[in-house]
């Protein structure tokens, strides 16, 4: 019988909280360049979408996809390097995916990052296995606020947005999971609980919330 409903993960600043690391490779990479770089700026104008997103605002101008492609392995070395080691998961999370899984809902990654980090994390954290489905940055032409990896995962389910929740951590992550018709919980590890005011509901880490809550909300 098909399930009546599936989770979307976010990635980076929802299964793990990880967004000082990316800042600290940003920081290597763009010193290694001789690019300035302002934290605040590129977590209000970028943060949460692509890789080519990111070089774009770092280098004021349209790369081509190689060059895109040989920075974006270059800063991700950089990020899995600072990483390792220091991979924790949200609070709450494993527990909400054995819970999530025991009861059969599909659940998917859905994420702008590159496969290599998703591999990662899941490797990092020994996630392997929970997840039905993973859309990463090989999969999409367009980054979030796109909705095109929300509806990529979606499809990859074999499910209906309309019938899919997503966690997410940034706008950009919010409001791609709203233009794909579906419902948001929010979590302020990246941004303050006050800013992510789009979400469905706020909450700090997976402590806070449950199966029986999830289901109620994507009812409603």
């Amino acid at each position: 019988m098909a399930s009546e409903f599936a989770v979307i993960f976010d990635m980076d600043g929802v299964l793990v909280d990880n967004f000082r690391y990316h800042l600290m490779a940003w920081d290597k990479f763009c010193k290694r360049h001789k690019k300035g770089f302002s934290a605040d700026d590129f977590l209000e104008h970028v943060f949460g979408g692509s890789n080519a997103d990111h070089l774009s605002f770092i280098f004021k101008k349209e790369l081509p996809a190689e060059i895109i492609a040989a920075h974006s392995i270059e800063k991700e070395l950089i990020y899995r390097y600072l990483y390792h080691d220091n991979v924790i998961l949200l609070p709450g999370l494993k527990n909400l995916l054995l819970e999530l899984k025991h009861n059969g809902i599909p659940m998917a990654i859905a994420t702008s990052a590159e496969r290599a980090n998703v591999d990662f994390i899941l490797s990092e954290t020994s996630l392997e296995g929970f997840f039905n489905a993973i859309a990463d940055a090989s999969l999409v032409k367009k980054g979030k606020p796109d909705p095109e990896v929300f509806l990529k995962a979606a499809e990859l389910l074999g499910i209906s947005p309309l019938k899919c929740i997503v966690f997410e951590d940034t706008h950009k992550g919010i409001d791609a999971a709203l233009r794909a018709q579906m419902k948001v919980i929010g979590i302020d590890t990246t941004h303050h609980k006050a800013e992510l005011t789009k979400a469905y509901k706020v909450i700090s880490d997976f402590t806070e919330i449950d199966l029986n809550e999830i289901s109620n909300i994507i009812n409603n």
